[in-house]
């Protein structure tokens, strides 16, 4: 559910962009010059409005929960790749344009942009420009929303607060734990499976990673913390850095959840 969301921001965000194009071509058609010029400074208006889309929800992501800044900007960017060649199409075909006309003679005025003499106008896009740009444009986005490269690349920085909890996860792998007489460690079961991605989904796991680290026969909340960083990383298939946060988090919700 969490990549179904993600995804759909940019699909979201693009179908409006495109939406709101689309309804100004629409009422061009057949338009007096007096018409068409107050549609052009429509379009205008629309175009720093799509500009604000699509910039404002990462910058109110990285003020609100920058931890999240930098999954949220790969789904977004991964899903407008995605959705901007499709949008395209379709809201072309709806405003009753021609997809042979688009791929053989691109856009007009579809850019905004300064005149010599310093007005707004309409900037075309050729259609030597338009189809590698697209096909960038999917190539790029289905390349960034993989869940792998999400799981490798989206998750938040180190939290800053929690340094001082940084060394309590590098202990050596090979160093033996002193045993408690008469206690016996806990046994993974289902219960303490569940709880366990209970925990990760509420620290903001990518689930691509909770699965990988479900597999790898970690299962309880114990084990996980008692995990090396270097550890963790070879057997989630993520960086150290990616460990290191994930088990900082991680000792956090446990230690200080009830204070």
């Amino acid at each position: 559910m969490r990549y179904a969301h993600g995804v759909g921001i940019g699909a979201i965000l693009a179908g409006i962009v495109f939406s709101g194009a689309m309804v100004i071509k629409v009422a061009r058609h057949n338009a007096d010059p007096v018409l068409l010029a107050a549609l052009w400074n429509v379009y205008i208006i629309w175009f720093l409005v799509s500009i604000a889309l699509v910039t404002l929800p990462p910058l109110v992501i990285y003020f609100a929960r920058r931890q999240m800044f930098r999954e949220f900007l790969i789904y977004e960017a991964g899903s407008l790749g995605v959705f901007t060649p499709l949008w395209l199409f379709l809201m072309t075909d709806i405003s009753g344009g021609s997809l042979t006309r688009l791929f053989t003679e691109g856009v007009t005025s579809a850019l905004v942009g300064f005149a010599p003499d310093g007005s707004l106008t309409g900037i075309g896009i050729d259609s030597v420009l338009l189809i590698p740009l697209l096909v960038m444009s999917g190539i790029l986005g289905i390349i960034l929303l993989r869940p792998s490269f999400i799981a490798k690349y989206g998750l938040g920085d180190e939290i800053p607060e929690l340094t001082a909890l940084k060394e309590t996860t590098e202990e050596p792998e090979d160093e033996m734990r002193p045993e408690v007489p008469g206690a016996e460690p806990t046994k993974p079961n289902a219960d303490t499976v569940a709880s366990l991605r209970d925990l990760l989904v509420e620290i903001d796991t990518p689930e691509p990673t909770i699965n990988l680290i479900l597999n790898s026969g970690i299962g309880t909340t114990t084990d996980f913390v008692g995990t090396s960083p270097d550890q963790l990383a070879r057997l989630a298939s993520i960086d150290k850095r990616t460990a290191e946060a994930l088990l900082i988090a991680a000792q956090k919700k446990l230690w200080f959840s009830d204070i």
